[in-house]
């Protein structure tokens, strides 16, 4: 009874919505919306989670990986797992590249629709080049559209991709915890110890910030490129 004389949740969310989408709202706009409603209902939010830093790699140990890659001799492996390393790519990103996203000329790979829904571009190396663009022009001959396709003619799934991951760090006899974004942390680690600025890591990584988003403005990949290809002379040794 009690709940009738109420105006049901349902519907009660209703207003609320209508009125929050006026106001076309982004997702930190939203965040402090609810932050100052629980303030006012006196409500108390949940305790932020413990947050554990990922155990990278030591020099000695991607070295074993990456002999284990080259033991394999699998060419689409190879250079599904050099990518993975040298450009910070997300799982679903790289499952998702086509051969028109790699830019040969420009050493860019066009990553669409990444997370949070926006499109950028990352660089490889140059000592990547020419493998890469072998590699491209046998997917062409094989009339693929995604840069990573079964015999079936279909892509990469993000499963397979960490299955992958997964065997060859067995292999190598890596006892930790072996898994593709973990090679984005070692790469923008990597970055971040040979000076690179945080801004700059972010053009590459996709990480959103708002308070970064003057700078973005200023900045353009080809400000990154020298730093990055720098960068990556002695990393790219090993891999």
């Amino acid at each position: 009874m009690e709940l009738e004389e109420r105006t049901r949740p349902k519907d009660l969310a209703k207003k609320v919505a209508k009125l929050i989408k006026r106001e076309r709202p982004d997702y930190h706009y939203l965040k402090k919306i609810f932050e100052l409603v629980r303030e006012e209902l006196k409500l108390k939010g949940k305790q932020p989670k413990e947050r554990k830093l990922p155990e990278l790699l030591t020099e000695e140990e991607m070295g074993r990986f990456c002999a284990a890659v080259r033991e394999a001799n699998d060419r689409v492996h190879t250079v599904m797992l050099k990518l993975l390393i040298v450009t910070g790519l997300r799982n679903d990103e790289l499952a998702s590249l086509t051969l028109d996203d790699v830019d040969m000329k420009s050493l860019q790979i066009r990553v669409n629709q990444g997370k949070g829904r926006k499109d950028r571009y990352v660089p490889f190396p140059s000592s990547f080049r020419g493998e890469l663009a072998q590699y491209v022009m046998s997917q062409r001959a094989r009339r693929c559209h995604y840069l990573f396709e079964t015999h079936r003619m279909d892509r990469f799934t993000t499963r397979w991709i960490r299955e992958i991951v997964y065997r060859y760090a067995r292999k190598a006899g890596l006892e930790k915890r072996i898994y593709p974004h973990l090679f984005r942390h070692q790469l923008l680690t990597h970055l971040a110890r040979n000076g690179i600025p945080d801004a700059k890591i972010q053009l590459i990584s996709g990480h959103s910030d708002r308070q970064s988003l003057a700078l973005y403005q200023e900045l353009s990949l080809a400000d990154v490129q020298g730093d990055y290809q720098n960068a990556m002379k002695d990393f790219f040794r090993e891999v």
